[in-house]
């Protein structure tokens, strides 16, 4: 009996250990989403929007005073846009909102945006 558990065992093991070594290949619609990194140069902060031409706002996420943050732009909020702007609004209303020039969109990349000083 304890022959036949050795070989279970052994398999067990080895069916458990699994693939340990990181992920290197990358998520083909994570590729593809592009994404707009903003830094916030001022010391107020900015809740961050996405200005869509036909008038539309959707909100991306918060930017502390002196940070740098990434966000994706999701392929439901930019289908069909080939231009878009951000629009940066103080969270406690210390400062005043400060609206990008419009950005071209390409899947995939990666826009950057610097929020000046007030």
């Amino acid at each position: 009996m304890p022959l036949r558990v050795l070989p279970l065992l052994l398999l067990l093991s080895v069916a458990c250990s699994g693939n340990t070594s990181p992920n290197t290949s990358p998520d083909p619609s994570a590729s593809d989403q592009a994404r707009v990194r903003v830094e916030n140069r001022s010391s107020v902060d900015m809740d961050i929007y996405l200005l869509r031409t036909d008038g539309q706002s959707i909100r991306l996420g918060f930017v502390g005073g002196g940070e740098t943050s990434t966000f994706a732009l999701p392929a439901t909020v930019t289908a069909g846009t080939t231009s878009i702007r951000f629009e940066a609004r103080p969270v406690r209303r210390s400062g005043r909102p400060v609206t990008s020039e419009p950005f071209g969109l390409s899947k995939g990349e990666e826009i950057q945006w610097s929020i000046p000083p007030q």
